[in-house]
């Protein structure tokens, strides 16, 4: 440990002083803190109101911005988006699942379904020290100058989530604990949600003990943490603190309608530390893969798309059999209520998920059942993700790429357009893309075909199963009620940062450029996203490259080159985005 600190603290950046004269030495570091969901939707109110002073004194006294998220806003593509400073079409990442190579079967994606290099392997190749912590969508963990810490999909610390191998032993050693996911199925019912809160609290005072105990360990020159629990509490607990939501109880709200707000405070605390810990060629960032915000109805796209004829059930005894039980209202989310109902959420697991989806496949309507010989389109993924079945590309395609294909999209396109809520006559989508109109690059032939934004993120194009209902639209009984939004949050802080100034349209994908800015480094990798120039006092000389910096073994490409997991690592990932209400 100590021949890291003395690698550290030897190296050296040069910047040109202002004046002109020889340049004087200077590392340049960056400390970036992650809070995973978090919006100036609640953070700014809350701030002027005084609950919030450390959040607060970052907004007067350094830049800020509201961040575009990736379309759809989704953990997965977001956080790869972040971390690599393309978009999905270049990464690769458009959801927590994708589809099985010749078949119709899904699976979770892991940063080993990243194609581009990351900020992490791109700061380790310039021999900068990383630290990266906690980060989503860094499992499994790849060879840094440093050290790396896996976060979400990570399915255990079992399962081998840090690099080195060693350092979770270390840490066990030198904290006490670690805690990779507060559980928000415990807040799904009334009996649970101490339960959730108390882990949570327990997982967030972990993440900063770890923190410490890392920043102790040597003197990085990137450090990076992320703060999952103002997600996963805004997922869990929307309801309690916003009047004019659909699950919103007065008596709940008595007790719980603060729990948001008072995690954030309790954050904003913890920020004040870390603040007070970070030196003068500290550039401190903070950010949010999206934003939050109420969550009141699904939208269950295979259902639309087979009334619409645009997908079609197998003709066989046993599908037409699941067919007609579906259409009565078989189907997971009314027998998952009906457990719930009854005490029985426990059973959620074993009857209607159950390990690789046993009872699913046997009882429940699924893509298995699907006649794909004559299905134009179906939905896989979340908020709003349609797919062609197109001849060559799906196993069994039956829509011929060119005419075909762009007179069955602009058919799906203009029918969705008309699509409403028949309870309230509301139309459900408000805006619609062709896949080539938000995503470029060598990864965009697996791009859904068409992204539809649902009206105000408040209804979501369920991902969680093929068939998780029967109806088209729903609303949301239990569970998750709050969502994502494409709005997340951007502050910067340092002494080469100009207080008070306000980024308007900033983008998740110009972290990357701007960090490495920041930090002095050129960029070795094409990125979509720009350097945020507009916050800096002053230009900052990029170093330059020697060839002692550069770290070894290292591979300026995607993370997962020769890597696969095991099936029972896909299984626990999978299992674990269920719990979230992302996958089924």
């Amino acid at each position: 440990m100590n021949s890291h600190k003395m690698n550290g603290q030897n190296q050296q950046r040069y910047v040109t002083a202002d004046n002109g004269a020889s340049p004087l030495p200077a590392r340049r570091k960056a400390l970036v803190i992650g809070l995973d969901g978090a919006t100036f939707d609640l953070i700014k109110p809350w701030a002027e109101q005084g609950h919030l002073p450390t959040l607060a004194r970052l907004l007067s006294e350094g830049a800020h911005g509201s961040l575009r998220s990736t379309t759809p806003p989704m953990t997965a593509p977001a956080w790869t988006s972040f971390a690599t400073g393309v978009n999905p079409g270049t990464h690769g990442l458009y959801d927590w699942i994708a589809r099985d190579e010749g078949s119709y079967s899904f699976s979770p994606t892991t940063a080993l379904d990243c194609k581009a290099p990351t900020l992490y392997a791109l700061l380790s190749q310039a021999g900068r020290r990383v630290c990266a912590f906690n980060i989503p969508m860094t499992y499994p963990p790849v060879q840094v100058n440093g050290v790396m810490i896996s976060g979400m999909p990570a399915p255990s610390i079992k399962s081998g989530i840090t690099y080195p191998p060693e350092l979770m032993d270390e840490i066990f050693e030198n904290v006490g604990d670690y805690i990779l996911y507060p559980d928000p199925g415990q807040a799904y019912s009334d009996s649970g949600i101490d339960a959730f809160l108390k882990r949570l609290y327990r997982t967030t005072e972990l993440r900063v003990k770890t923190l410490e105990y890392l920043q102790s360990r040597e003197d990085w020159d990137f450090a990076m943490m992320v703060f999952n629990g103002t997600d996963t509490i805004s997922h869990a607990m929307w309801k309690f603190m916003d009047e004019s939501h659909p699950l919103y109880e007065p008596a709940r709200a008595e007790k719980y309608g603060n729990a948001i707000r008072d995690y954030y405070r309790t954050v904003d605390g913890y920020l004040a530390q870390i603040m007070d810990d970070m030196d003068d060629d500290t550039t401190l960032v903070i950010m949010s893969d999206h934003g939050f915000g109420p969550f009141h109805k699904f939208i269950h796209v295979n259902n639309w798309l087979m009334e619409q004829g645009f997908m079609r059930l197998d003709k066989g005894a046993g599908a037409r059999l699941k067919g007609t039980l579906f259409r009565r209202g078989f189907s997971p989310m009314n027998v998952y209520d009906t457990l719930m109902r009854f005490g029985l959420g426990a059973l959620k697991r074993e009857v209607v998920r159950g390990q690789g989806q046993g009872l699913m496949k046997t009882f429940f309507l699924s893509f298995d059942d699907v006649d794909w010989s004559r299905t134009q389109a179906y939905s896989l993924g979340n908020v709003g993700q349609i797919r062609l079945n197109v001849a060559g590309r799906e196993p069994m395609g039956c829509v011929q790429p060119g005419e075909e294909y762009e007179r069955v999209r602009n058919k799906i396109i203009d029918r969705l357009r008309e699509m409403t809520d028949p309870e309230t006559g509301v139309k459900v989508v408000d805006e619609i893309y062709r896949r080539e109109e938000i995503y470029s690059g060598a990864e965009l032939e697996h791009a859904p075909d068409i992204v539809f934004i649902p009206h105000k993120l408040e209804y979501f194009g369920f991902g969680e199963y093929e068939f998780g209902s029967h109806k088209i639209i729903e609303a949301m009984k239990r569970g998750i009620s709050g969502t994502h939004r494409m709005n997340g949050v951007f502050m910067a802080y340092g002494k080469d940062v100009k207080p008070g100034v306000e980024v308007e349209g900033a983008s998740l994908i110009d972290l990357a450029p701007t960090i490495l800015y920041l930090m002095g480094e050129p960029q070795t990798s094409p990125m979509d996203g720009r350097v945020l120039d507009e916050i800096l006092l002053r230009p900052i000389e990029q170093a330059s490259r020697r060839e002692d910096d550069q770290a070894p073994d290292e591979e300026q490409g995607g993370p997962g080159a020769g890597e696969t997991l095991s099936e029972r690592d896909k299984q626990v990932i999978a299992e674990r985005l269920r719990s979230l209400g992302y996958v089924g």
